[in-house]
């Protein structure tokens, strides 16, 4: 087995059993894959789902993506409790098998109300794995490593938004939907964003169709079987032809976009391919079921709950026996007989309450610094730019790929310039795109514009507040109350994924998509000025150093 060696607090060697961290480490972390998957499956799926189950308004737009949100927030609520008092590993098991039934029920339910509630069960699924599989990680690893291997969480989280984002694109592609619905679809969707900047005294002008699109119709390879009532396909040809203005009464663009949905939803992936989508899931949900079996409880917990034997035993796996003895003594220093009994009075104490909105600070950050829009309604935003049905998929893929590639970056800086330098750089790199995101839009320049900004977005968020805040949640609350108050962070993330999912829709309606990423440029500004000037340092110093040095600072 590969060992590493390196120093601990009272200056005895401690040769760490690398693989065999790893293993538990990436095991406990699949919940994280799990939960990137479930939280980006509904990106790829949503287009087809909305019109099976006739979802017409923001409202049930937002409750579709948003109900798994709602069962994170369920399962985050009751998990912090629950973890101190039966341990994390049974809780991941339980949470293995919430993604596993609703993998299937997704992929089943035959009407919109079965389908929420599977997605709620999947969510609690999510709610506690992000809890508990972070937590877990920091608990096991030395603190020299401790930023890297929790940052496999990341890691396996995007692993899971890039599986999703892969397999929505097989689907997809393995019963294309056909060349003319995904055109015609793309043009009632560049219309309803071009249509009002090019009206003009009743008449479009000619620039509301992209040369692409004029040959296109004029060609007679789409609009010419459409309905009169949403487009007088032969006057707008002839009109064409003679580069005059367009009459606004020859082209309806709510009717345009009912026909063209219309079209999409009797295609297979409109009956069954989104089903697959959802489906797929149950194989790493059965994976991570099965390997959670043959991972150790925590050593931390185990001490909690004075089993020190059996903690010492695992500390050995994990270091030798000097390691396992010296952070032993660490762990009972932190945990008296009454902190040891710690419940939710103990967080209301003013040195303990400050940590806690500290974490909660940070959690609700990561969501409301607007990334997971990008995520959650990129096909919106990239049919809002013109692609097609494919060109969508096709760019969600290329999204994930960037996702993965900078995470790997940011757990290769993580542990070497540290937690605060990341999150100010990520802040204000994810400022910067979201006003120019917001330019576009406002500007009508779209199309590969919002991609690049987009991915932009990602590649800062991927680097740096992605990973950094689950680490730091992870990090910075005392022992004795660690499964309560990182419940209550990861609770309030969920919370804020849910405002921000729900609320989408509806901002995008009332702000336009230009006003909303400002809005979240704005937001960002904010969290710079709070992380520059409240969050800690906590590169390469143990939970229990972390914990002394915050509460004397309380």
């Amino acid at each position: 087995m590969q060992t590493n060696q390196s120093t601990i607090p009272g200056s005895h060697p401690a040769s760490f059993k690398m693989g065999f961290i790893l293993f538990i480490s990436l095991t406990s972390a699949l919940g994280g894959l799990l939960f990137g998957y479930d939280l980006l499956v509904i990106s790829g799926a949503k287009q087809f789902y909305e019109l099976h189950f006739g979802l017409d308004t923001p409202v049930l737009q937002g409750w579709a993506v948003s109900s798994c949100i709602v069962g994170c927030i369920m399962g985050a609520l009751v998990v912090g409790k629950a973890a101190d008092q039966l341990g994390r590993v049974k809780l991941l098991i339980l949470s293995a098998l919430f993604f596993l039934i609703s993998a299937i029920g997704s992929g089943y339910a035959p009407n919109f109300t079965q389908f929420v509630l599977y997605r709620l069960l999947g969510g609690m699924g999510m709610g506690m794995a992000s809890t508990l599989s972070p937590m877990y990680i920091a608990e096991i690893s030395p603190a020299k490593y401790r930023g890297r291997f929790v940052s496999l969480n990341q890691l396996t989280i995007v692993i899971g938004i890039l599986l999703a984002q892969l397999v929505n694109y097989m689907i997809v592609d393995f019963k294309p939907v056909p060349e003319i619905i995904q055109q015609e679809c793309a043009l009632a969707a560049d219309l309803s964003i071009k249509g009002p900047l090019h009206h003009k005294e009743g008449n479009y002008d000619l620039a509301m169709f992209s040369e692409e699109q004029k040959h296109a119709i004029l060609q007679g390879d789409i609009l010419a079987e459409v309905p009169a009532a949403a487009v007088d396909t032969k006057k707008l040809i002839s009109l064409l032809e003679s580069n005059s203005p367009i009459p606004a009464d020859i082209i309806n663009v709510d009717q345009l976009t009912t026909y063209t949905n219309q079209q999409l939803a009797e295609t297979w992936n409109g009956q069954t391919g989104w089903r697959w989508m959802f489906a797929a899931e149950a194989i790493p949900a059965a994976l991570f079921f099965f390997l959670m079996f043959f991972v150790p409880a925590s050593p931390r917990w185990l001490t909690k709950k004075s089993r020190d034997d059996e903690a010492h035993e695992i500390l050995v796996k994990i270091g030798g026996k000097d390691y396992a003895d010296e952070t032993l003594v660490e762990i009972e220093a932190t945990l008296d007989e009454a902190h040891k009994k710690a419940g939710f009075r103990e967080i209301l104490k003013p040195k303990i309450s400050g940590i806690v909105f500290m974490g909660i600070f940070i959690a609700v950050f990561q969501q409301w610094c607007g990334i997971n829009v990008i995520f959650n309604y990129a096909p919106d935003i990239f049919r809002d730019a013109g692609f097609t049905v494919s060109g969508i998929m096709f760019s969600l893929v290329i999204i994930g790929i960037t996702n993965l590639i900078f995470t790997f970056v940011g757990m290769a800086l993580i542990d070497k310039l540290g937690r605060k330098p990341l999150m100010i750089i990520g802040s204000g790199g994810l400022f910067l795109s979201h006003i120019l995101i917001g330019l576009c839009y406002y500007t009508g320049n779209t199309g590969w514009y919002v991609v690049a900004f987009a991915l932009l977005a990602i590649a800062f968020f991927a680097a740096t507040l992605g990973p950094v805040a689950w680490v730091l949640i992870s990090e910075i609350f005392p022992n004795s109350i660690r499964g309560i108050a990182m419940s209550l962070a990861v609770l309030s993330l969920w919370v804020a994924n849910f405002i921000l999912s729900f609320t989408f829709p509806i901002l995008r309606d009332s702000l336009g998509p230009s006003g909303t990423f400002w809005t979240y440029a704005g937001i960002c500004m904010v969290g710079i000025l709070y992380i520059k000037s409240k969050i800690p340092e906590t590169k390469g110093k143990s939970l229990e150093e972390i914990e002394a040095e915050l509460l004397n600072e309380a």
